[in-house]
């Protein structure tokens, strides 16, 4: 198993250009526009229009702040209550934020569901946690809160609100132990 820290400075934040909120890029696979997944950190300061990404299928959860609410046409609306609860959502409608708090922070996974399928599971983590590895799968840890220490085999990495990390099976079956105390958002995915 392959496993890359990626420590919270290392993420990238980028300013929308509306200017209503910043998204901080986590971890990608594939090229910048045509990636089989994307998962990043959104900050909405404000309401207005929320980003459309065709042919892919969204996963959210709210991880601070809120009320937040995103509103469609032609579907019902979803309402990020409580927090750390996924929702998926399709990523080519059309959407609105209403925020009627000073902010939302909300994890976001966007995947092409023709190259992979996804869960999304936030989860408060107390004590061991046991990720099983199969060929063809990864996961991506997030940190949101407290501290952790994650475990493959001999290796030992201390992990940090807002770090994170991607475990690849590259082939090979194993596991991978989470260790500590706080909330974490976990996204596993599967190639298909």
């Amino acid at each position: 198993m392959q496993v890359s820290i990626i420590p919270r400075e290392q993420q990238t934040e980028q300013r929308w250009r509306n200017d209503g909120g910043s998204t901080r890029e986590i971890a990608r696979s594939g090229a910048t526009e045509n990636f089989d997944w994307r998962a990043s950190v959104a900050r909405i300061d404000a309401s207005g229009p929320f980003s459309t990404f065709a042919d892919c299928l969204r996963f959210s959860t709210l991880l601070d702040g809120g009320p937040l609410t995103l509103v469609a046409e032609d579907s019902p609306p979803i309402t990020f209550d409580p927090r750390m609860r996924a929702f998926s959502y399709r990523g080519d409608e059309a959407r609105s934020a209403l925020l009627l708090g000073t902010h939302a922070e909300l994890f976001n996974l966007i995947i092409r569901p023709d190259t992979v399928d996804a869960q999304l599971l936030p989860r408060p983590l107390v004590g061991s946690m046991v990720l099983f590895c199969q060929p063809g799968t990864c996961w991506l840890v997030y940190l949101v809160s407290g501290s952790a220490e994650l475990r493959v085999g001999e290796q030992r990495w201390s992990l940090a609100s807002g770090d994170a990390a991607l475990i690849d099976a590259s082939g090979a079956s194993g596991r991978a132990v989470l260790d500590g105390g706080g909330e974490v958002v976990l996204a596993k995915l599967e190639q298909r």
